[in-house]
């Protein structure tokens, strides 16, 4: 497929490369060939507070859903704060660490990604292909 093709499909996929399963999930979709990836690996680049407030709208979540309970430093240092949005956005900024990953952000839409498999289930064909990949009797309900 050329490359101006799989543009048009682009998919951002952020996620944190000090996490194998995360790596793992990455190595998975690059291998599916049907989209050109744009990595975002918020180990080695940091996401503003406004691309986190704009990911959270895409996820169609609060903010604060952002926040990685799993995470050590949320565990050691938040597990019972209440904090406001902008006090969340600078956190997660300083503090990659603590963002949930990994995310795939396509067109207005975005989802949590919890295995690799689950990147099946995601509907990332945009309506500038869709005549591309239907049969051509085939029709929306």
């Amino acid at each position: 497929m050329a490359l101006n093709k799989k543009k048009h499909m682009e998919v951002r996929f952020i996620y944190n490369s000090n996490q194998i399963k995360e790596r793992k999930t990455l190595a998975y979709i690059k291998s599916l060939d049907k989209h050109y990836i744009n990595e975002v690996d918020i180990y080695k680049q940091t996401l503003t507070e406004r691309q986190l407030a704009e990911l959270a709208g895409k996820l169609n979540v609060h903010v604060g859903e952002l926040l990685d309970e799993e995470s050590e430093f949320y565990k050691d240092n938040l597990t019972d704060s209440q904090l406001e949005t902008n006090d969340i956005l600078v956190l997660i900024k300083n503090n990659p660490d603590i963002l949930k990953t990994p995310i795939v952000e396509y067109g207005k839409s975005a989802d949590f990604v919890g295995s690799a498999y689950d990147f099946n289930n995601i509907d990332l064909e945009f309506e500038s292909n869709k005549d591309e990949l239907s049969n051509r009797d085939e029709k929306d309900n």
